[in-house]
């Protein structure tokens, strides 16, 4: 900054200075520190009220859901095995038979293996599987007496299982306190 502004930024200081000491002095009304209090007071616990009836809701809701999850039954996940033929599978060799059988039950089992925790370690190849599973059901739609495309599916699956039953760190972690 040169001189002059500096000059005239005092000389303008000074003429506020003189300004603000010439205006005469106010007092508030004495109700009027009191009423601030009072507002401020009234909101601070308005807010204080607010954030206790969230903390509550969360509380309870969170204590709602573990005990629904806790007294619920999981999914019932149990395929039947047919154990004789009808109509439909009776004219089915009994290898195909058996396929199919074994597929639902890895199918059922890996439904139960799915709401566990994965191991993100093991992402990538649980999704390239699902998409070959995808692609695998598409053809078995196709042809479903097909018992090569019903074995592939079974190993496909016993894969999946195995990749999700890596990712078990819950049964681990119970396993080393013991």
């Amino acid at each position: 900054m040169n001189e002059q502004t500096k000059n005239a930024e005092s000389e303008r200081d000074q003429a506020l200075g003189q300004a603000l000491n010439e205006l005469p002095p106010v007092t508030p009304p004495p109700a009027l520190w009191s009423a601030i209090r009072i507002d401020l007071d009234q909101r601070s616990h308005a807010r204080r009220q607010r954030r206790l009836t969230w903390i509550s809701a969360s509380v309870a809701a969170a204590a709602v859901l573990a005990l629904v999850i806790n007294i619920l039954p999981g999914p019932a996940v149990t395929p039947t095995l047919e154990l004789e033929p009808d109509a439909a599978t009776a004219s089915l060799a009994p290898e195909l038979i058996q396929a199919r059988q074994l597929s639902a039950l890895l199918e059922a089992q890996l439904r139960q293996n799915t709401l566990r925790a994965v191991n993100a370690a093991s992402m990538d190849r649980l999704l390239y599987l699902e998409n070959e599973l995808g692609w695998l059901d598409t053809r078995l739609a196709s042809q479903p007496n097909d018992l090569s495309l019903w074995q592939k599916r079974i190993d496909l699956l016993g894969e999946m299982n195995r990749q999700y039953g890596l990712g078990d760190w819950q049964n681990d972690v119970r396993l080393t306190r013991l």
